[in-house]
Formats: structure tokens, C-alpha cells, sequence
């Protein structure tokens, strides 16, 4: 994420510096960068991939960090890691601090950034390079100023910045889309993975199924999500994963979880599966609950939901369509 992120911004003209603890993991950053950009001039003339990579430099030293305007933290997620990092730069740095984070709280994290009016979620999705979508995340502390000026950044990155008014966990996109994978985890029972994924692809449109989009993702990140969903009193309940994990099925990343992924990519040859009216209810409440609290509005909430989740309707239109 963190190079992905970086190379976002060197195409868009602005200098950047990747930090990393290991020189390996820098090494690696800029071979992927150049890889991505060379992949992109394929389809895109026009990109010079020599001037962008002129525009990055690497660093193993946060002190180099102290003249940036915008610093982005996107280490895994474990709090005290990112604790560590943020109170590091913010002692350095007196500008924006952003964190990637998809799930932990950004009230929770300004703890340990020296003055928290500056510091805010940045949510890239994943590959920052090809999806259009960033959460710009406001903490309780978070200032007008900062929070206005990161949806800016966004918007100069030619980014849609989707503003998170009220800092609630999961945020919008991953909030609903958390309601979805709990009632789609709700259905096993009942139902078989490949049929919950018939109705998620051909009745709602998503690019790939809910369940074979935990597989994807990793049923031990998932996992821990849910449990750190819990402990801030959002029912992400599906008991099964635990198990799962357990056995050290993991999905995509151990070649098996709900499917095979031993010979690639998973195909979904059901027919039919559960009623699409009750696997999305729950979904479009979480939406409309959001735009209730003033944590986004109806537009943007829509909009987000279709870039983050690939999907050609928003969760409100699938509500209607299906009469809701």
C-alpha cells in the first residue's frame, strides 16, 4: 500500500520519499513501482516513467520526514505499531499526518500524534494505483483546516475524496460492506458458498462473491477485524471464521478457505442461491444509519459504495430495486 500510495503521488507531480526499517522492503517498493509504471505506459503513452521515478526517493531515517508537507502512515494493522510510528514523525513534523488504516479508529490513533487537529484517516483502497476512491476520515480532534485541505490533496491526485464526517468503525465503505459479509456468513448454513456468491455477482453486481472476497482478502485479516469490531461494539459476528483459521485455512494467500485456490482463481457455478432482499437488508440500514448520524450523505455514501466495491448500482438503489 504505502509504495502504491507513493506512486499515486509521483504521477501526479509531487516529490516523494518511501520509508521503510528495511532496505529490502525499499528495494522491492521501487521494483514495483517501476514495474506498475511500465505496465501503465502500455496502455498510456503519455506516462514518462524515468521523470516519475525522479520524483521519489527512499529513506530508512524518519528524519527525513520533517519537511514534508503530507506525511501518510501505512503500516500494518496493529495499533501499537502504528502508535510507535505516528508518535516518532509527529515529534518530527509539523504538518498533516494521515493514517491508511481501513479499520482502527482515528480518535484512537490521534493519542499518539503531537497535536491531533492535524492528524486524519487517508484511506486508499486496494491498489491505491487503479482505484479511484480515498476516505478522508475525520478524528474528534481533527481540525476544518486539516480536514479541508486533505480532501484537496485527494481531489489533485484525481481521487475521489469521499469525506467521513464523524469517525465511526469501519468508516462508510468497509462498514457496509462488513453488513454484508455478516449476512452472507449468517447463510452458510443454509446455503453453499458458491450459491451466496451467484446472488452477490448476478443479483447485486459485485465483481467478485462475498465469500470468495473474504478468501480473497485473508480469513485471518478478516478475522481480526472482526474482533476488533467487537470490542468497539460493532457486531461483525461470523463464528465460523475463527474456525477456519484454526485449521489454518486462510484462503487465497494457504491455496484454501471457503475454495480451492490451488489452480487459480475460484469459478462460481451455482444457479441459484438465498433471497438478495435479505442478504443486502441489513447493508442498506448500516446506510442509511450513516447518513442519519451526519457521518456522510446520500450522494457521496452512494458514490463510494460503487468505486470501493466495484459495483454499477449504490447500496440504496440495490435496496429499492429489490424493495427495500
Amino acid at each position: 500500500m504505502g509504495s502504491g500510495i507513493g506512486q499515486v503521488f509521483a504521477m501526479r507531480g509531487y516529490d516523494v520519499t518511501l520509508f521503510d526499517i528495511k532496505e529490502e522492503a525499499l528495494r522491492r517498493a521501487i521494483e514495483n513501482i517501476k514495474w506498475s509504471l511500465n505496465k501503465l505506459k502500455e496502455k498510456d503513452s503519455t506516462i514518462d516513467v524515468d521523470e516519475v521515478m525522479k520524483r521519489i526517493s527512499v529513506s530508512t531515517s524518519l528524519v527525513d520526514s520533517a519537511d514534508s508537507y503530507l506525511v501518510i502512515e501505512a503500516v500494518f494493522e496493529d495499533i501499537n505499531v502504528k502508535a510507535d510510528v505516528l508518535m516518532k514523525v509527529s515529534k518530527l513534523n509539523d504538518s498533516i499526518i494521515a493514517s491508511n488504516t481501513s479499520s482502527l479508529p482515528i480518535s484512537e490513533l490521534s493519542k499518539y500524534v503531537r497535536e491531533p487537529e492535524r492528524f486524519l484517516g487517508m484511506h486508499f483502497f486496494n491498489p491505491p494505483v487503479l482505484m479511484k476512491l480515498v476516505e478522508v476520515i475525520r478524528g474528534d480532534h481533527t481540525s476544518d483546516r486539516w480536514f479541508n485541505q486533505a480532501i484537496e490533496l485527494v481531489r489533485s491526485i484525481n481521487k475521489f475524496p469521499l469525506p467521513v464526517r464523524k469517525d465511526v468503525f469501519g468508516f462508510v465503505v468497509n462498514r457496509v460492506l462488513f453488513k454484508l459479509f455478516i449476512s452472507a456468513c449468517s447463510m452458510l448454513s443454509n446455503f453453499t458458498p458458491e450459491e451466496i456468491d451467484y446472488v452477490a455477482m448476478n443479483e447485486l453486481g459485485m465483481p467478485l462473491g462475498l465469500i470468495m472476497l473474504l478468501d480473497y482478502t485473508g480469513l485471518d485479516v478478516n478475522y481480526d477485524i472482526s474482533k476488533e469490531a467487537l470490542k468497539r461494539g460493532f457486531d461483525f459476528n461470523c463464528p465460523v471464521l475463527a474456525e477456519m483459521v484454526k485449521q489454518g485455512k486462510l484462503g487465497r494467500k494457504s491455496g484454501k478457505g471457503f475454495y480451492d485456490w490451488s489452480k487459480g482463481k475460484p469459478e462460481v457455478r451455482a444457479n441459484r442461491g438465498p433471497d438478495p432482499k435479505i442478504l443486502i437488508k441489513d447493508a442498506v440500514e448500516e446506510a442509511r444509519w450513516l447518513i442519519s448520524q451526519g457521518v456522510v450523505n446520500e450522494n457521496e455514501l452512494e458514490t463510494g459504495i460503487k468505486l470501493g466495491l466495484g459495483l454499477h448500482n449504490g447500496i440504496l438503489e440495490l435496496g429499492k430495486k429489490f424493495g427495500l
